[in-house]
């Protein structure tokens, strides 16, 4: 009888071990099936991190070149700004030289010329005075 027992024993033991055995060699396959996706996740990652370098330093050059063009359009502006002035320059000394206390009729002449140069100089320069 303790023979049977012990047959028996050890045949439960057997099961359990080839039992066991499929579990390991299931876990072996699971790791790596892990270690394959873990490798082509980190292909991703670095793929992903060389992109992101990349558009990174193009997001550089274009803030870059979007400050030199506003540093551009400044001087540009200025550059405008000053040629108006110097245009207008002459016309604003021959207004301040009238008395606006006795205007003649040939002192608003002179305004009248003095206003439409003002104006066709600012046209000329870009400035919408039409809506």
């Amino acid at each position: 009888m303790q023979n049977a027992n012990t047959l028996e024993a050890m045949e439960v033991t057997r099961q359990l071990i080839l039992v066991l055995k499929g579990t390991v060699e299931s876990l072996q396959m699971n790791l790596s099936q892990e270690r394959d996706d873990n490798e082509g996740l980190k292909l991703t990652i670095e793929s992903l991190e060389d992109e992101n370098a990349r558009l990174q330093e193009e997001l550089f050059k274009v803030q870059a070149g979007a400050v030199e063009e506003k540093d551009t359009a400044k001087e540009n502006q200025a550059e405008a700004i000053e040629a108006i002035g110097e245009k207008l320059a002459f016309y604003y000394k021959d207004m301040k030289r009238i008395d606006p206390k006795k205007l003649t009729a040939e002192d608003g002449e002179t305004l009248y010329n003095i206003l439409d140069y003002t104006f066709k100089a600012l046209k000329k320069a870009g400035v919408k005075m039409e809506k």
